[in-house]
């Protein structure tokens, strides 16, 4: 019984576990959100990437001494333009 009641608590947190991932909050059910909030969230985690790739860059550059001025200024001028999608975004949903 034990065994029992121990494996449906461990399903029930690796579920919270792979919604929390995918989704941002913590429920056993993930939430229906509208296309306009899933794009929202979407803008924010590519921003989030293309912040960690800029950050990366910046180490690598420190560590080797290379030239990454190229590389990060692409990822800059992405990163404006998310910003913009993301602020519209934002608008189209009402925050």
């Amino acid at each position: 019984m034990k065994k029992l009641i121990l494996l449906v608590v461990a399903v029930v947190a690796v579920w919270l576990g792979i919604n929390y991932a995918r989704t941002g909050h913590l429920a056993l059910l993930p939430s229906a959100g509208s296309p306009a909030e899933q794009r929202v969230h979407d803008l924010e985690k590519e921003l989030a990437a293309i912040d960690s790739q800029i950050a990366s860059a910046g180490r690598a550059a420190g560590l080797t001494g290379m030239d990454t001025t190229g590389d990060v200024s692409a990822l800059t001028a992405r990163k404006a333009d998310l910003e913009k999608q993301l602020a519209e975004a934002r608008k189209a949903t009402g925050h």
